[in-house]
């Protein structure tokens, strides 16, 4: 039988620029679906995923998707990375920050 849990990280954060979320420990699962929300109004935002084998460099995997202003929630998912994940967001500025919040629910 497959295990899965789900994290939290991020909650309630305001960003007004480039962001990305602390490094996330999950060589255990074989897949993750990310879902990543917003909270109040937000500028369109690029979502994508990173992946490390050590938690300090990183590299993109797979497409990037985008948040649109007229959306609240969008998903990423995941099938082969490693040990190491986060998500960066992109499109956040002073004038039009944005409220997010970022789960991975991790399966295997």
């Amino acid at each position: 039988m497959q295990q899965t849990n789900t994290s939290v990280i991020a909650r309630r954060v305001v960003i007004d620029g480039d962001y990305a979320t602390q490094s996330y420990e999950a060589g255990w699962a074989s897949e993750v679906v990310i879902f990543v929300q917003t909270e109040g109004p937000h500028p369109d935002l690029e979502l994508a995923t990173e992946i490390s084998p050590d938690g300090i460099h990183w590299i993109r995997r797979g497409e990037a998707v985008t948040l649109e202003a007229a959306s609240a929630i969008a998903e990423l998912s995941l099938a082969a990375f490693g040990n190491w994940l986060r998500v960066t967001v992109k499109g956040a500025t002073p004038q039009e920050p944005a409220r997010i919040l970022v789960h991975v629910n991790g399966k295997g």
